[in-house]
Formats: C-alpha cells, sequence, structure tokens
C-alpha cells in the first residue's frame, strides 16, 4: 500500500488558503489593502477592547505578524492604539477613516462571501467553514 499524499490535510488546507486569500486579495487591492489587513480591521471590530496578544490568537496569526499589520493600519491612519489602563498590553480601534474604509470595502467582502456560498453551495459552504473552525482547534491544548 502506498500513501496518498493528494489526502495530505497540511496540503489541502494551504492550498486552498492560499487560493481563498488571493481571491480576496484581489477585491481588497483596489483599496489599498490585503485580505489579512482587511480580516485584521473586523478583527478590531469585534475585539474591542482585546489586547494585541488576544487578537492575534483570535485571528490565529503570529502575534510578530499581527504587530506588523497594526503598524502599517497605522501608519495609513486606519486604526489608532491605545495603552490599557492596567498593565502594559495594548487595545486598538479604527479611526473615522478606518470606519468609512470598512463600510466602503464590506460589499465587497460580502460579494466575495456570496460567490463562495455560490460555487460550493449554501450547505456545503456554512459546513465547510464549521470545519475550518473545528480545525483551527486541533493544536490548542485540551482544558
Amino acid at each position: 500500500m502506498t500513501d496518498d499524499f493528494t489526502l495530505c490535510m497540511l496540503m489541502n488546507a494551504r492550498r486552498a488558503a492560499r487560493a481563498v486569500s488571493r481571491r480576496y486579495d484581489r477585491l481588497a487591492r483596489p483599496y489599498g489593502l490585503t485580505a489579512v489587513q482587511f480580516s485584521v480591521m473586523g478583527a478590531v471590530i469585534n475585539g474591542a477592547g482585546k489586547t494585541t496578544s488576544e487578537l492575534a490568537d483570535g485571528l490565529g496569526m503570529e502575534r510578530t505578524t499581527l504587530v506588523r499589520n497594526l503598524a502599517l493600519l497605522e501608519k495609513q491612519g486606519l486604526i489608532k492604539g491605545e495603552r490599557l489602563e492596567k498593565g502594559n498590553g495594548r487595545c486598538h480601534v479604527l479611526t473615522e477613516r478606518g470606519d468609512a474604509l470598512v463600510d466602503t470595502c464590506l460589499p465587497i467582502w460580502r460579494k466575495a462571501q456570496a460567490e463562495l456560498a455560490q460555487e460550493l453551495g449554501q450547505a456545503e459552504f456554512l459546513e465547510t467553514v464549521r470545519v475550518l473552525q473545528r480545525l483551527a482547534e486541533v493544536d490548542q491544548p485540551e482544558a
């Protein structure tokens, strides 16, 4: 019996992530963003008051990668970092300009979501997201 590497979870997950990332990047590029930066902005919106480390965990991203993206967004005037009242952590919020850009990009993001849902079928799209969410937890230590 030979191993069938076409069934390799890692290889297939990476290929799928690259394909989806390229699609979202194409849509974000005209707005001066990458798909990752738009995701970071969404995480900032959803994670009000969360520290940089907490945002990185929620995004499944290395903290240093997130810090680099936050710095770029801050340089563009789209977010601003704020010190937390306790400890030496930082949280981030969108600026007025960042809010406006998200409002502009949301229809494009919705279009990308709808296109993928149409290509896969709504039920398979939702199941794929559910499976991806489960897979994101496979490396988490058990409580």
